[in-house]
């Protein structure tokens, strides 16, 4: 049986982005999938790591975060993207979880890394038409999430998912992406 970890990253916890989660979490429950959720803006933690040089103890949000990750099969994270960006209270999520003392463990001849094995999907959900962010930025939450924390920690394959800007969720647009989403859940892609 598949564990699935949703990681909420909309920090304004909107309308939207609960109906494209719960599009994706009904199709996984139809799978009968394990399903934990972790929502980004409820957690306490300082988002830029005091003290980098030396071991400090992670706030008990982040510590909860770890054990969520290390206990999921896959990963599935809903980002919104502002302004061409991601928030820095979601980077600095990532950077602080995915710290190189958390996620390998080493000793002088090889390296293990706790992450591999995982699969992910990340949804980017956009303030404007999916093209035009790509043309312009070739997707932030790629570059910011995908290359530089997950695959750099051997989760693959992780899948993308780019949404324009949902005006209505009565659309045919928003419809079809919540149609896509159910699948993608049950089919945990």
């Amino acid at each position: 049986m598949g564990q699935l970890l949703i990681i909420n990253a909309d920090i304004d916890k909107s309308e939207t982005t609960a109906a494209l989660i719960n599009a994706y979490k009904s199709g996984a429950t139809t799978s009968q999938i394990m399903i934990k959720e972790l929502v980004i803006a409820d957690m306490k933690f300082n988002s830029n790591r005091q003290f980098s040089l030396h071991a400090t103890e992670n706030e008990p949000d982040l510590q909860h975060a770890i054990s969520l990750l290390k206990w999921a099969t896959h990963i599935a994270i809903f980002c919104p993207v502002y302004k061409d960006s991601i928030n820095t209270k979601i980077k600095g999520f990532f950077d602080r979880v995915f710290m190189p003392d958390q996620v390998f463990i080493s000793n002088e001849r090889s390296t293990v890394n706790n992450f591999g094995g995982r699969s992910a999907r990340i949804i980017s959900i956009l303030d404007e038409p999916a093209w035009t962010d790509w043309q312009a930025n070739k997707h932030p939450t790629y570059l910011a999430i995908k290359k530089n924390m997950l695959e750099k920690r051997q989760i693959s394959p992780v899948h993308t998912s780019t949404i324009g800007h949902l005006y209505s969720l009565e659309n045919e647009y928003s419809k079809k992406w919540l149609q896509k989403l159910q699948s993608f859940g049950l089919k945990l892609i």
